[in-house]
């Protein structure tokens, strides 16, 4: 009996032991089976990262692309990025391609600027603030007592006076304010054309210009000289054509010349006046006097 209480209490505890081996095991199972799970977690929160950043890079992309403004210039618009987030950068390309800021305006306006082919020029009218072209510099053509302007094909006669060569009938060519007397055509082909003191000093063909005082006062003295008695005009108003004549001259006013203390300043000039002998009778025929550069005279070129 003895021995087999011994054996008895023996097995007892060899059935306990065997009873605590299973939950090791069922613990080590336990911890495979969670490993899955936990591998496809990582794995899942691996793609979402990586989704995220492509999504961060397609809009860094998006906002690198060039954006058209409304006249089609290409505007290039840099976004930095300096870890805390993004800023614009303040260069933009205005379509003309330099390095160096602000010179977008020195490029457009030289590539910009037309080139001249030397056949004509501008100035500005000081009387009428009006631009116009510079007449061409092609000299005429003299032949003994004729002259050719090269300009538009007309000829003039010519007289020796003073020892310079003039021309003897009233300049024709169309340029600047130049007008007709009464805006008539006709009134151009018969007495020439007639300008503001501004127009007239550009008018004569190249070697040719207004008179001076000295070479004016030669003509006045020569009887021979035909004058046109060709009017003038001024705002409103014609008059005198047939009658009396006036011609611009280069000339500085002096005291003597007629309105020479009422006529003085900037805005006036001297001109030649010609009466025809029967309308002056008794009075002086031909004399300088200072006038209004804004009216319309004659003008008669001298040879330089």
């Amino acid at each position: 009996m003895g021995v087999l209480g011994v054996f008895v209490a023996f097995m007892a505890c060899s059935s306990e032991d065997s009873s605590t081996t299973p939950p090791s095991n069922q613990k080590q199972t336990a911890d495979e089976s969670t490993q899955p799970t936990s591998s496809a977690s990582a794995e899942k929160k691996a793609n979402s990262s990586t989704s995220e950043k492509k999504s961060d890079d397609s809009k860094s992309d998006e906002k690198k692309e060039p954006s058209k403004a409304a006249n089609d210039t290409i505007v290039v618009q840099e976004y930095v990025d300096d870890g805390d987030g993004t800023y614009e950068d303040p260069y933009f390309s205005s379509g003309i391609f330099c390095w160096t800021e602000g010179c977008e305006s020195t490029v457009s306006s030289s590539s910009a600027e037309p080139k001249s082919n030397g056949s004509s020029k501008k100035s500005s009218d000081s009387n009428s603030g009006a631009s116009i072209d510079q007449p061409s510099q092609e000299p005429p053509t003299v032949n003994g007592t004729s002259m050719t302007d090269n300009r538009d094909q007309q000829t003039y006669k010519l007289q020796q006076v003073g020892g310079k060569l003039w021309m003897a009938q009233d300049l024709n060519y169309k340029y600047g304010s130049s007008k007709c007397f009464d805006d008539s055509e006709s009134n151009c082909t018969k007495y020439g054309r007639l300008y503001t003191y501004s127009t007239a000093k550009n008018a004569c063909p190249a070697g040719w210009k207004l008179p001076s005082r000295e070479e004016a006062q030669a003509v006045i003295n020569d009887e021979s000289y035909p004058w046109s008695y060709s009017g003038r005009c001024k705002t409103g108003e014609c008059g005198f054509t047939g009658q009396m004549g006036f011609h611009w001259t280069a000339a500085t006013a002096q005291d003597g010349d007629k309105n020479f203390d009422s006529n003085k300043g900037d805005s006036y000039a001297v001109i030649i006046v010609e009466k025809e002998p029967d309308y002056a009778g008794d009075e002086t025929q031909k004399f300088f006097q200072v006038d209004d550069k804004e009216k319309y005279f004659s003008v008669r070129c001298v040879q330089e």
